[in-house]
Parts: structure tokens; sequence; C-alpha cells
């Protein structure tokens, strides 16, 4: 059982990651780009920025094994909502430096981010990328707004669907997470399922009904932590798809929109297309 606990946990800390399509190359190529360093890691930070000079930034945070220009839809918008945009690549995930790593390494990397650029406005993070957000808001990591797209409800749900991803029974998942939390005693795993209770900020909670990897009803757990969150449900569509759907588009503009005219304005509803 140890060893394969060993095997399970390296392996999670060593994400295949999705490859770059050519025009993603090519973008990434024209992009500004700066680098900073958490411990022994490096990380590669694109950032975008419009015309105007920008009063806002925001972070747009990719899930596991996955790369910031996945997300390049959502950097469009938020250009074009006047935000100065910061894609990083998780601490492991950038091709020119791949190495093993773990999330409490990467809710240092939130850290230092904050520390490099200053207090992010609005958070925008797809699947495991906003459990780290959630992990880091414990450590002192700070902003006013939260989109949250495909996200698992807890570290527990996150183990859970890595269990399913290889085929092994749940009887596995309590001698996992006990393991993880003994291999990184820090405050950064927290074993709990109230990680999204972060205050009545303004939230957007975009899912999928058709996502096969973080399972629906995670969504409406977050949502019911969040007094000033918005949930959208998504039909036809699953754990990538969200990130580029027509009406992921809609409601996020809306979100920003709604902030920017008034940013104490706190809207609650639950919609289902």
């Amino acid at each position: 059982m140890d060893n394969l606990l060993v095997s399970l946990t390296d392996k999670l800390s060593t994400p295949a990651v999705f490859p770059m399509r050519p025009s993603e190359v090519q973008q990434l190529a024209l992009m500004r780009t700066e680098t900073v360093h958490c411990g022994p890691y490096r990380s590669r930070v694109l950032i975008s920025q419009g015309p105007m000079q920008a009063a806002k930034k925001a972070l747009v945070l990719h899930g596991w094994g996955g790369h910031p220009l996945m997300l390049a839809q959502a950097k469009d918008i938020l250009l074009a909502q006047g935000y100065e945009v910061y894609l990083p690549f998780l601490l492991g995930h950038d091709p020119q430096t791949p190495a093993p790593c773990d999330f409490p390494a990467q809710c240092q990397l939130l850290l230092t981010l904050q520390n490099t650029f200053g207090a992010f406005d609005t958070v925008v993070a797809h699947s495991a990328g906003g459990l780290i957000t959630a992990l880091s808001a414990s450590l002192g990591f700070r902003f006013s707004r939260l989109v949250l797209m495909s996200v698992p409800a807890s570290f527990t749900s996150l183990l859970q669907h890595y269990l399913r991803q290889n085929h092994l029974p749940e009887s596995y998942l309590a001698p996992l997470c006990a393991w993880y939390q003994a291999r990184f005693p820090a405050p950064e795993m927290p074993a709990t399922d109230s990680l999204f209770a972060l205050g009545d900020i303004p939230a957007l909670i975009l899912q999928g009904q058709q996502d096969t990897r973080i399972n629906p009803a995670d969504a409406w757990k977050i949502h019911r932590q969040l007094p000033g969150s918005q949930l959208a449900l998504i039909e036809h569509t699953g754990h990538l798809g969200v990130l580029t759907h027509q009406r992921t588009q809609y409601e996020l503009n809306a979100f920003l929109r709604t902030a920017n005219a008034d940013p104490e304005k706190r809207s609650h509803y639950v919609g289902s297309h």
C-alpha cells in the first residue's frame, strides 16, 4: 500500500502537461514575459495590457497539467474590460523549466506574484488553479473578485477525481489523504470542506454540466460557501469546453461589467441554460 501511495503522490506532482498548439506557441513568442523565482523553481509570467494604462490587475491561473494560453479568451475579455492581465505557468508546467512540483509550492508562487506585482483585483482560475487560489488565501493572498471555472470544492474532491482517473477504488482515498497531509504538514493543505468560505466577495462560478473530471455538484458546494456568488451551469460542455464556450464569455463579460460599474454591488443568482 505504501509503495502505491508514494507512486500516486509522485505522479500527482509530475503532471502530463497539455501540449501547446502551434498558434499558441506563436502567440506566446509575441507576448511580454517576466520570470519569477520561487525557491528552486522558476515561472514565466505572460503579461498583457491594452492600449490604455490599466488601473486594475487580473491574475489568470490554469489548471493542473494545463498552460496559460488555454485561458486566452478570458484574457481577451479582461483586456477589453481595462485590466492588465498576468498569466503565469504553474511551477513545473513551463516547457522551458519542467520539474516535479506540488501544491505547497504553488501556493508560494501566488504569494511571490503578489509580492512582485502587487495585489490582484480579480482572479480567474480553472480547475486545480481555483483550489490553489483558495489555499493561498489562507496564507495572505488577496483579491477582490473571483471567477472559478470547473473547480473542485476541496482537496479531498481533487484526490477523488485523481483516484477515478487512475481506475482505483475510493477505499484508497482516506490513506491517500492521510499520506498527503503527513508528507506536506503545512497550512496550505487543510483537510476542510470549507476552503471557499472567503467572505462576501463577488464571485462567478462556471461549471460544465457534462464535466467528467470535476463533479458539477462541487460547483454547488462552492456556491453555498460564497454568499456573493453567481453560479452558471453550462449545458453540453465539459471540463475544457467551459474555457471557450460562448455562455462562458457572456457570463464573464456581464460579471466584470457589473463589478466595474458598481464595485460595491453584490449579485445573487443561479443561472442554467
